[in-house]
């Protein structure tokens, strides 16, 4: 299969997804001497300029620089003055100068010793807030009647510096009447440290003595929303302390330090939470490659590299990265197999949508439209992905290599992939990088050949000698699978509790040059609901086909998370349904519990559970509803999508015996 048309797809998106920087005369460096270190400091490129205000003004911005201090002794006169003098120096004009505002313009004509024309090539203000000094650098190609507008609507870009009124001396009379107002920028979170929470309700926490906190303010973040540890901080206890010793917990892996405090103010208690945020390894155009190590009973040992390469000043407002280019290599030494996969995974369009609520980033969205593409030779796993074990890549399942090693049942079946997947999708983000994106439709292009694998050891470390025997892999229906799949995805969760819906198609023909004829549907429904501290989680799929099903595309069931009381695999067929139910008892709830004292209690839950499903094939010369049944009892530490599990399971068949497992799940 030629490869020719895709490289070249490759090669122009990763060249789209570059920008070269312009440079400006108005651009003036923040390089004041002899002052603190700035406490915030943001630089807004003309990608993220036109994904938040594509409109004018703000089309002629280029660049848009700021800086913000604590407001100690002196540090405002002394920019000025420093400012002041080095602004004069290179021409710019002070329109406004008081003891609050300093602005500066730098007329573009003016520059090249002509006579003036209204077009502003640098905009440059220092401003003194109630608590912090900023400094405010713009650049670009700006009329000078559009000047004022620029200023006055920077909400657009979510800045607040309510002391930045409309200049007069930029015509502000002659500004329409719903121009000539405050400055109101609301900083758009992650920079929504510098917001003013509005008054409200009070919240549903306590202090330790009982009292009622009427407002929660978070400092310290610079990259993280402020609604990301407001939703984690709600996930704990109703005692403030303990609540923040919560967020600790969840978020260690991004904060490095949690201090909180209470103060009053006109009779009310505020709830003060200092974060220090860890370092991120993901900086602009940043690279990075982790060392694979892997084992099972078909590769055998495979050692390996996977790299990741952000595209530089390819990102969102909240400064993760919208493209970035992948691979890897991996070898097996069992099968002696060389896995490679390169790709691209990109959003060059994306919009960036708020609605009327701005204090809640759930009404905060992205909309982007995105493509991946890749080309691989690669190992995979066959059972359909309504197994709770099953990840993306087996090859990144470090637990997989923990089962394996020590002799466990082996959890997967494998295959032998090569060929070329693009992807087309579109997405509604959340602007919290901890929740998942609420819409998403995918169109899929696959060109692949499918081959079996055999294995290759039956070696694990209690089992030096291999007198034991692995489960062998099973076959597969080898071919050219040419396919177009459709997938649409609906997302509300929120703390792992809400709706997360998926519908598939794909369909396969021979005059696609397939070697398979066939179109399947699945629709997969999941809802997790909550009962005071308790929970029900609920789950239905439905697979349907047209034709019969090569075996890497049955829907298969049984075993952990599945059919519990079942082993791994049971059933597998073209067509089939799946019913499960879950009830979780928080184990801090049980009258011998309450008296204990864990930094675990919130995390650990007795769970009741009820399976049915069942698979039949279009062979099948009679076809009746006998659904495959079971109930059992577990116990679960955790409540994230990825959790350790213990079940006992009982199938309502009498010849199937009592099922045991202890693993780590992926929740439905």
């Amino acid at each position: 299969m030629k490869y020719n048309v895709i490289i070249i797809v490759l090669l122009l998106l990763i060249v789209s997804t570059q920008t070269s920087d312009a440079t400006s005369d108005g651009t003036i460096p923040f390089d004041c001497p002899d002052i603190p270190n700035a406490k915030f400091q943001f630089h807004f490129t003309r990608e993220l300029i036109t994904l938040a205000a594509p409109t004018a003004p703000f089309n002629t911005v280029d660049d848009l620089y700021i800086q913000a201090y604590d407001d100690e002794s002196g540090i405002y006169d002394t920019l000025v003055q420093y400012y002041s003098e080095n602004l004069k120096a290179k021409n710019w004009k002070g329109i406004q100068e008081n003891n609050k505002v300093r602005l500066y313009v730098l007329n573009g004509a003016a520059l090249e010793g002509t006579s003036e024309d209204n077009t502003f090539t640098g905009i440059f203000a220092v401003v003194r807030g109630d608590a912090e000094v900023y400094l405010l650098n713009i650049v670009g190609s700006v009329p000078a009647e559009q000047a004022g507008q620029l200023l006055t609507n920077l909400s657009k870009l979510g800045l607040e510096i309510p002391e930045l009124e409309l200049p007069p001396a930029l015509d502000a009379d002659k500004q329409p009447a719903s121009l000539r107002t405050t400055v109101t920028f609301r900083l758009p979170l992650p920079f929504g440290r510098f917001n003013k929470q509005p008054a409200s309700a009070p919240t549903r926490f306590r202090t330790a003595d009982g009292s009622q906190i009427h407002e929660v303010q978070i400092q310290g973040n610079h990259t993280i929303d402020r609604s990301e540890i407001l939703e984690t901080l709600e996930t704990g206890d109703e005692d403030i302390e303990k609540a923040v010793g919560t967020l600790r917990k969840k978020m260690g892996a991004k904060l490095e330090a949690v201090e909180s405090s209470i103060k009053e103010k006109d009779g009310k208690h505020i709830a003060v939470i200092t974060v220090k945020e860890r370092a991120s390894s993901r900086s602009s155009g940043s690279f990075t490659m982790n060392p694979m190590i892997r084992f099972n009973r078909v590769t055998g040992w495979k050692l390996g590299t996977t790299v990741q390469r952000d595209l530089a000043r390819a990102r969102f407002l909240n400064g993760m990265p919208t493209s970035h280019i992948f691979g890897y290599a991996g070898y097996g030494f069992g099968n002696k197999i060389t896995d490679v996969e390169i790709g691209i995974d990109t959003m060059p369009f994306a919009t960036y949508t708020q609605f009327n609520n701005l204090e809640r980033d759930a009404d905060r969205w992205y909309h982007g439209f995105g493509i991946n593409a890749k080309v691989h030779r690669a190992t995979d796993i066959t059972p359909d992905n309504v197994i709770p074990y099953r990840v993306s890549n087996s090859l990144n399942d470090p637990g997989a290599l923990f089962f394996n090693l020590f002799g466990a049942e082996n959890l997967h079946n494998y295959y032998f992939k090569t060929g070329v997947e693009v992807a087309f999708r579109w997405e509604k983000l959340p602007r919290v990088a901890s929740i998942p994106a609420r819409h998403l439709l995918k169109l899929t292009l696959l060109a692949e050949n499918h081959e079996s694998l055999k294995k290759s050891t039956d070696w694990h470390l209690f089992n030096w000698r291999s007198t034991s025997k692995a489960r062998e892999n099973p076959a597969i229906t080898s071919g050219r699978m040419r396919s177009v799949m459709f997938e649409y995805d609906f997302n509300t969760r929120r703390n792992y509790l809400g709706w997360h819906n998926t519908f598939l198609l794909e369909h396969s023909r021979t005059v696609f040059g397939s070697d398979f004829d066939f179109t399947r549907y699945q629709l997969h429904l999941r809802y997790a609901h909550p009962l005071g501290k308790h929970r029900i989680r609920t789950r239905a799929i439905g697979s349907f086909s047209t034709a019969s099903l090569p075996i890497q595309r049955q829907f298969t069931i049984g075993g952990p998370g599945v059919l519990n009381g079942y082993p791994l695999y049971a059933f597998a067929g073209d067509r089939g349904y799946l019913f499960n139910v879950e009830y979780f008892y928080p184990l801090p709830e049980l009258f011998f519990w309450r008296n204990t004292q864990s930094d675990f209690d919130s995390n650990l839950f007795l769970v009741l559970f009820l399976d049915a499903g069942q698979t039949w094939n279009l062979t099948d010369e009679t076809h009746t509803l006998v659904p495959k049944s079971d109930a059992g009892i577990g116990f679960q530490f955790g409540e994230s999508d990825s959790f350790l599990r213990f079940n006992v399971a009982k199938a309502f068949e009498s010849k199937q015996g009592v099922q045991f497992n202890v693993l780590w799940f992926h929740s439905f």
